[in-house]
């Protein structure tokens, strides 16, 4: 299966792991901002490299150009699982300088023993 190198100028998401799939949309400039089109399956990430992912994809796939929406979503068979243990901690921080406000924020619980 053939490979592609995204190469990014910015920091790549702490969260993309080998195995996550690659999906990129064309994107349209729309006066201010860019309208993203139909969201197109690239492929699954094979290899992290600083900020290049190195995808596997299929013969035929029509390759991402370099203004197009870059997005994955995970492994659905290994990423299901809630939070697991009797502790968990979470802190939510606002790096912006301007006013923030958080409209909801839910946790899934299950009682795993007594």
């Amino acid at each position: 299966m053939p490979t592609v190198d995204l190469t990014f100028n910015q920091d790549i998401n702490v969260s993309v792991q080998i195995g996550d799939i690659i999906y990129y949309s064309p994107t349209t400039p729309t006066g201010t901002h860019d309208t993203a089109g139909t969201v197109i399956e690239l492929g699954d990430v094979v290899s992290i490299s600083g900020n290049t992912i190195v995808v596997n994809y299929q013969v035929g796939t029509v390759l991402p150009t370099a203004s197009d929406f870059i997005m994955f979503a995970k492994d659905r068979s290994a990423n299901m699982s809630s939070l697991l243990g009797y502790y968990a901690e979470f802190r939510i921080v606002n790096n912006s300088r301007d006013k923030a406000e958080m409209y909801s924020v839910s946790v899934d619980i299950t009682e795993s023993s007594k």
